[in-house]
């Protein structure tokens, strides 16, 4: 299993913290919800993002006795989801399922986006994605550090992507150690570790699909792109503590207009929080090989207040 909560409560008070969720969801206003709570996936059906909405939303049916419908509205990297919502009611009725890259780096990325990620409210957040850089097991560098020697040896090294995230973690990489690596952009995260296991690039940064490949030799990870090193790979250093203030991690993000009611606001933080928690939902993220967090509302603007100062900052100096 490689599964690790992260920013959530210790093992031996996540008993205590779920009982008090429980209760607390009967705190939510009279008379709320007055009709189905729908949920709109940024992404199309079928798709990781698609089945923890549809899981999350049979948690809630279950649990609170609400009707929860899902639909998708796919486009634009979850923009068009993300434009819809802007123009949706702020009565806790609609409520979106899409990615933080959406609202922190599109709209530095892609000038004519009508929102920002001041636009909208943020109850909770529901899975981590935890990129790393990778390599071939019989490539001549383990760490970070060798992997940059290497570059500077040969002048420069390559490395394939699927998103313009990794891209930008790419370049301020590079820029940290002054050396020459060059992003390679895939057709997705597949076409980029196909590009890694047929030795094309030197190295790929991946989300999950490269865990596989280490658990059966294949690949080994030279770095981890989030603050916390993860289970899968525990011996492996994050780019915080190789000393380079570099970050790709990702979180599937629950969305509000802007606007909603603050009571309805905690209703909902409460009630997914509680869904987040459920077995239904672990074992979703067991199956997908992810992991489950929920940074909470407070976390949650906080981490996307400062990812997009970065993407802001880095688009700047692409002179975008």
């Amino acid at each position: 299993m490689h599964m690790k909560q992260i920013f959530g409560p210790p093992l031996a008070m996540a008993g205590a913290l779920l009982a008090a969720s429980a209760a607390s969801a009967q705190e939510c206003p009279e008379g709320y919800p007055s009709g189905p709570v729908e949920f709109v996936v940024a992404y199309a059906a079928g798709g990781g993002t698609d089945a923890i909405a549809r899981t999350l939303a049979a948690e809630i049916e279950e649990s609170q006795g609400w009707t929860v419908p899902v639909s998708n509205k796919p486009g634009a990297g979850g923009g068009v989801m993300m434009t819809g919502l802007l123009g949706a009611k702020p009565d806790g009725l609609t409520v979106g399922v899409g990615s933080t890259n959406t609202v922190t780096l599109d709209p530095y990325a892609n000038q004519g986006m009508p929102f920002t990620w001041e636009s909208f409210d943020y109850p909770a957040t529901a899975m981590s994605v935890t990129f790393g850089l990778v390599a071939l097991e019989d490539a001549p560098y383990d760490t970070l550090e060798e992997f940059i020697e290497y570059a500077r040896e040969k002048g420069k090294a390559t490395i394939s992507t699927s998103a313009m995230a990794l891209e930008i973690a790419v370049e301020r990489i590079g820029e940290h150690y002054g050396v020459n690596l060059v992003p390679i952009p895939g057709n997705g995260a597949s076409d980029a570790l196909q590009s890694a296991l047929g030795g094309h690039v030197d190295a790929t940064i991946q989300g999950s699909q490269h865990i596989q490949q280490i658990e059966a030799g294949k690949m080994k990870q030279l770095s981890t792109l989030v603050e916390e090193r993860v289970s899968y790979a525990p011996d492996t250093k994050t780019t915080f503590e190789s000393g380079v203030n570099v970050t790709a991690g990702a979180y599937v993000l629950v969305v509000l207009p802007k606007g909603v009611d603050p009571a309805i606001q905690s209703c909902l933080e409460t009630v997914f929080a509680e869904a987040i928690e459920s077995d239904a939902y672990n074992t979703l993220m067991e199956n997908l090989d992810a992991v489950p967090a929920n940074l909470g509302k407070d976390k949650t603007l906080e981490f996307i207040k400062k990812q997009a100062a970065e993407y802001q900052d880095a688009f700047a100096k692409r002179g975008n």
